[in-house]
This record gives C-alpha cells, structure tokens and sequence, in this order.
C-alpha cells in the first residue's frame, strides 16, 4: 500500500472551521415545487463544500409522519436511486431492537445497510423535535484521516484493511474503515458494528486492531472535531455517507407519546 496522504479539501473540517452559512440552506419557495432544482443545490453543496447540508424550511406541520417520509423521498428520487422504503425508515423510540430506536446516545458513524454497499447518500428530516437533547453530532472522515496520519500514523495501515460489518444475511461484511477511489477517500466506519461483526465472524480484533480503532474513537471523542446541529422541525440534512459521520446525543421526549422525536430517513445511491 502507497503511504496514506492527507485529504486536502473542504470536507476536512473542524468544529471551528465551518460557520452555519457553510452548511444551511433556507428553502426557496419555489424549490419546494421543484424537487430537480434544490436537489442540483444540494448536489452543489455536498460535492464542492464539507459533505454535508441542512434544508431548512420544509413544511412538516399538520403533516402525518408519512406524508412526511414520502415528501422527503420525493425529493430523494432527484438525487439519485432511492433505496426501498422501511418502516424503520421513521425513527422514534420504540420496542424495536437497535440503538437507533431508543433515547440513548449514539455514537458517530457511517451508515452500512444491506448488500452491496452502503448508500452514498443519507437523508435525516427532522419532523419532530425532543423536549431535551437529541441534537445531531457530525464529524469529518477525512479530519479523523488527516489526525491520524500526524498523530498516529501507525494506525493507518491496518484502518485501509477490511474489518467485518454489520451482521445478518446480505450486509456488506467486509469493508475497510478508509478506502481510496481514485482520488477520493471513502471512510467506513461504526465501532460497534466491527466489534459486533468481528465476534459473530470468530474473527477477534488482536490488540493492534483493538488500538488502531480506539485512535479513530479518541479523534471523535475530541469536541473539536464534533459539529452539534440541533435540528428543527422542517429541517432536512443530507450527509454524503462516504465521507461524513453522524451521531446523536440522548434525549428526553415529552409526555405526549404521539409527540415523541421522529426523523425520516431516506438512503440514496
């Protein structure tokens, strides 16, 4: 492997280097009727800016939850192949199993989804907010890339190796955490999905892996590397997947069952 060199574009930010006109964009009125145009706007942003973007203003009151996923996938179907609708597309608390659906927080990662990949895209459409926390974390790849190469460049080496992701039949099983195509860099990355993946795989992460991992997580558990975006109703983030990690902090949701936090999410390639 060519020694890993640092990604120089304006998708390796800090906390501190990215002000909210880099990553908000105020709906225009007519753009809520023209999905092709905001989605070029979009486009825009995630390719030439940090990888990331919050549409704000999209009419979500006195919108059911799912009139407000399909308003979301509509404009989804102008960015690329939309994958296939789920009920877990609709994020609240619930009795379903996995972090996701609880008021805990949750670390920062990358999106995995079943085979063949992960999406290239991911969309977040803040329909409801929590009465306490639950604000949106996000951190750059290709920051954390950068940090390791000056501050532990040992670790390196074996993050461009395959770990295990995921679990269960058709997840993309074997990915690396950074990935070059070309010249992009492609990161990958979900701590307890390779911990987990690795167990089920009887592939036991050796102490090196154990402290290569540990590197990136110290990287993001650094404030500084962390964007906290507290998203309002009506607000849509889209996230290249590739490149840009997202996390939430915990919450608290009213009393109101019917008024608890919900996000719907959309994937796209």
């Amino acid at each position: 492997m060519t020694r890993p060199a640092p990604v120089e574009a304006l998708t390796a930010w800090d906390r501190q280097a990215v002000g909210e006109a880099d990553w908000l964009l105020p709906l225009p009125p007519a753009c809520s009727r023209a999905p092709a145009d905001l989605a070029a706007q979009v486009t825009r942003r995630l390719r030439n800016g940090r990888g990331f973007v919050v549409i704000r203003g999209f009419p979500v009151d006195g919108r059911s939850d799912q009139e407000c996923a399909a308003m979301g996938r509509q404009l989804a179907a102008s960015l690329g192949a939309v994958r296939p609708a789920d009920p877990g597309d609709l994020i609240t608390v619930s009795g379903d199993a996995g972090l996701g659906k609880t008021d805990l927080a949750l670390g920062l990662h990358t999106d995995r989804t079943p085979a063949p990949h992960p999406p290239r895209l991911l969309g977040l459409l803040c329909v409801r907010q929590a009465a306490q926390g639950g604000e949106t974390l996000l951190a750059s790849g290709h920051t954390v890339h950068n940090r390791l190469l000056a501050e532990s460049p040992w670790a390196l080496p074996r993050l461009y190796q395959d770990f295990h992701f995921g679990r269960g039949t058709g997840f993309d099983r074997l990915r690396p955490v950074f990935q070059r195509h070309g010249a992009d860099l492609r990161v990958h990355y979900n701590r307890r999905g390779i911990e987990r993946a690795q167990h089920e795989a009887g592939a036991t992460l050796t102490p090196g892996e154990q402290a290569a991992l540990d590197a990136v997580d110290r990287i993001l558990s650094d404030p500084r590397t962390v964007l906290r975006v507290p998203l309002r109703p009506g607000d849509f983030l889209w996230v290249d997947n590739t490149v840009v990690l997202h996390g939430r902090t915990a919450f608290t949701d009213p009393p109101d069952p019917y008024a608890r936090r919900c996000l719907a999410r959309v994937w796209v390639d």
